[in-house]
């Protein structure tokens, strides 16, 4: 969940002029600790029909499973932020 930094309005003419403005969200990744060379492991359970599945596809392709999960992973996490950051009238990098 983004970190959100709101100004309390002192007076009515504050709290007028600020309802037009939008909240200045930083998000996790946009710290300037988070570094893209820094790895990070999930796990991930799956049934033992569908590891097998991607045991045999990785066997079948010579692909990594890690590499296919990867793959497939990284371009629906971007697009989930894409579509949230639009629903909430954020700027995502």
């Amino acid at each position: 969940m983004p970190k959100m930094s709101i100004k309390s309005p002192k007076n009515v003419e504050d709290f007028i002029q600020a309802a037009g403005q939008q909240a200045d969200t930083t998000f996790p990744w946009d710290e300037p600790k988070v570094r893209d060379d820094v790895m990070k492991l999930i796990s991930l359970r799956l049934s033992e029909p569908y590891m097998l599945k991607l045991q045999w596809i990785s066997e079948q392709t010579g692909k990594a499973q890690q590499k296919m999960l990867k793959d497939l992973v990284i371009p629906w996490i971007d697009e989930q932020v894409k579509k949230l950051s639009e629903t909430n009238g954020s700027d995502v990098k």
